[in-house]
């Protein structure tokens, strides 16, 4: 798991203490610390398996660079810090963010999140795992064509299990396909060529100076052999 503090990858094994049981079920609070920030992570947990974080209150998903615009990476965010309070909530939100983002930086035009998606799969610009990630979300999420969570994506709607999840886990790569690959590429290329332009500049000094002596009136010309 990543520590929502720090975002390391890390191993832990949470201390579980029993809460007591209402009409809702039976709760636990779920304890560990980071090994390597050291801050405790808590979550209120139910028996049946839905754990909502208390401490950090936000999701546990690597944070988006800043090569990736505000106007998705802000959705994105939202997206992942109320999953585990709202999956419908959250799977809405990323649904609107997909349907955008489909269409500002693909050649899957407008139209229903379906025919998008279908477009998308179609395409030659996405890699073949993109593809195979975007037709699992449209079986998992039962995007039919004409179904209103298609023509409707921001429409607050019952959600399959692991729609929400596996939304943001497409989303994800997009992001770094398009934002921050091309990014971090121009940045090399713009370092490397700094690097060339100051190995080349040449050092004139001493072509100066021969210059500076021929190009002088009073210059005394060289002995004449005897």
């Amino acid at each position: 798991m990543l520590c929502p503090h720090c975002q390391t990858e890390i191993s832990v094994t949470p201390h579980v203490f029993a809460l007591g049981e209402d009409r809702d079920g039976s709760w636990q609070v779920s304890s560990s610390r980071c090994p390597v920030c050291e801050r405790l992570l808590v979550n209120i947990c139910t028996k049946d398996g839905c754990t909502y974080p208390a401490w950090p209150a936000t999701s546990s998903r690597p944070r988006l660079t800043e090569d990736v615009p505000a106007e998705f990476a802000d959705e994105y965010l939202v997206a992942s810090q109320i999953i585990a309070y709202s999956p419908k909530a959250s799977a809405a939100v990323s649904r609107r963010l997909l349907h955008r983002f489909l269409a500002a930086n693909t050649k899957a035009g407008a139209g229903g999140l379906a025919q998008q998606i279908g477009r998308a799969t179609r395409s030659s610009e996405l890699p073949a795992y993109l593809k195979d990630a975007l037709q699992t979300l449209a079986r998992i999420a039962k995007l039919e064509p004409g179904s209103e969570k298609s023509k409707r994506p921001e429409m607050l709607t019952e959600v399959e299990p692991g729609e929400a999840e596996w939304l943001l886990d497409v989303l994800h790569p997009l992001f770094e396909l398009f934002f921050v690959q091309p990014a971090l590429a121009q940045r090399r290329q713009n370092a490397l060529e700094e690097k060339i332009e100051g190995a080349a500049e040449p050092d004139g000094s001493e072509n100066d100076k021969s210059a500076e002596d021929v190009d002088r009136p009073d210059a005394t010309p060289p002995a004449a052999e005897k």
